[in-house]
């Protein structure tokens, strides 16, 4: 039954700010499916694999990322050094929240662990994935940086690859740190 985990993506992509809500599919798989969370990525299985593609999925992201952001350099704004709260919510919580749910929730739900990261079938989910999460970014166009969009959906559809690759969600989480991080370095550096 595909519909609870369904709703429970839709729930998780109306609103990523209410910080209670990553439980519930969490919940949903250790009280209603009855299974642990190995099942959305939770595991040691293929760590080394899954960390080594979330690290190449920074490197590849970071070369796309850096053309967009130095073309916008101009109209980016320096983040305060003693506002705590952006470093933690783009460093930590969004990773942890986008990451849970769009490649282990979802790709965990509706694809399977026997399918290749390009068969057709994991291939479309994949890319089904990346555009809910690209669609959650909807700040960088009505912040008229809508070049932005493109590492965005970049880095969605491979962590999204990373994790049909290992089935592990601990690399995803850390190239999306990786990159948020990255990106908030480079506007203090430069703007």
């Amino acid at each position: 039954m595909k519909v609870l985990p369904a709703l429970i993506v839709f729930a998780l992509w109306l609103d990523g700010w209410f910080y209670p809500l990553l439980l519930l599919p969490l919940l949903y798989v250790l009280f209603v499916e009855r299974r642990d969370l190995r099942s959305i990525g939770f595991t040691t299985e293929k760590l080394g694999s899954s960390v080594s593609l979330g690290l190449a999925a920074f490197a590849i992201d970071l070369l796309v990322y850096l053309p967009v952001f130095f073309y916008y350099l101009s109209t980016l704004q320096r983040m305060n050094m003693g506002d705590w709260y952006p470093l933690f919510t783009d460093v930590i919580w969004y990773p942890l929240y986008e990451e849970i749910t769009y490649r282990g929730f979802f790709l965990g739900h509706f694809t399977s662990p026997d399918d290749s990261p390009f068969s057709g079938k994991a291939l479309m989910v994949n890319l089904i994935q990346a555009v809910l999460f690209l669609s959650i970014h909807h700040k960088h166009v009505t912040t008229g940086h809508p070049l932005l969009l493109i590492p965005v959906f970049l880095l969605g559809f491979l962590n999204g690859l990373a994790f049909l690759r290992t089935r592990n969600v601990i690399g995803c989480v850390l190239s999306h740190s990786l990159l948020n991080g990255g990106a908030l370095l480079l506007t203090q550096i430069f703007v």
